[in-house]
């Protein structure tokens, strides 16, 4: 179990240092979170054969959200050891432009 958060931990982190990543999702129906003693990672679901890394995207994006999701993808499929990995785009944040 510990294993489990420490890869949900790693894979949070490479998500969110994704540009194009504003946030973590939560999960729509249900949480979306891997859970330990007196711990939980809120939008990474480990599971024994996958990882699942939900994520809210920052509007607009750098780059179509369908190759920023790959890009998490990769990133965290390179350290959850040969698990199946899925992004889920949970949400889209509007940030504001500063130049406005």
């Amino acid at each position: 179990m510990d294993d489990d958060l420490q890869l949900a931990r790693a894979a949070a982190e490479a998500a969110l240092a994704t540009e194009g990543v504003y946030s973590l999702g939560t999960g729509r129906y249900a949480e979306a979170a891997t859970y330990g003693p007196g711990e939980k990672v809120t939008g990474v679901v480990v599971g024994s054969d996958e990882v699942r890394v939900h994520i809210v995207v920052r509007y607009p994006p750098p780059e179509p959200i369908p190759a920023l999701a790959e890009r998490v993808r990769e990133r965290a499929a390179s350290i959850v050891g040969g698990r199946a990995t899925t992004v889920v785009v949970e949400d889209l944040e509007v940030v504001q432009d500063e130049n406005l």
